[in-house]
């Protein structure tokens, strides 16, 4: 899987590793739900590499992303987005985003 960023995000990521004195380092990428149409959620967090992970090396930071939220985030770019209050967070865009619908199925 190929998974890009752009040049702000990956400065931010180094920042935010480079600021953190305890372990993990590691960043996990994972999606957390589908809803909608061709949107997904996702979330990002400082975790242990498992033994099934991809391992993708950003900026020399290496982000986690596990089997079931790769397929989703294969050609996705991480972006860092500031907010008008100055907060800035990261934002993931993906080509590939998610099916329609919440839960799993409809009831009749």
């Amino acid at each position: 899987m190929n998974m890009t960023a752009t040049p702000l995000a990956a400065d931010e990521l180094k920042k935010a590793v480079d600021a953190r004195a305890e372990a993990p380092k590691d960043v996990r990428v994972m999606v957390q739900s589908f809803c909608g149409c061709g949107s997904a959620h996702y979330a990002m967090g400082f975790d242990d590499p498992q033994q099934d992970d991809t391992r993708i090396d950003i900026n020399g930071v290496t982000v986690l992303v596990d089997p079931d939220s790769a397929e989703y985030l294969d050609n996705a770019e991480l972006d860092f987005v500031t907010g008008h209050l100055g907060q800035g967070g990261f934002a993931i865009h993906s080509a590939n985003g998610g099916g329609c619908g919440c839960g799993g199925g409809h009831h009749h």
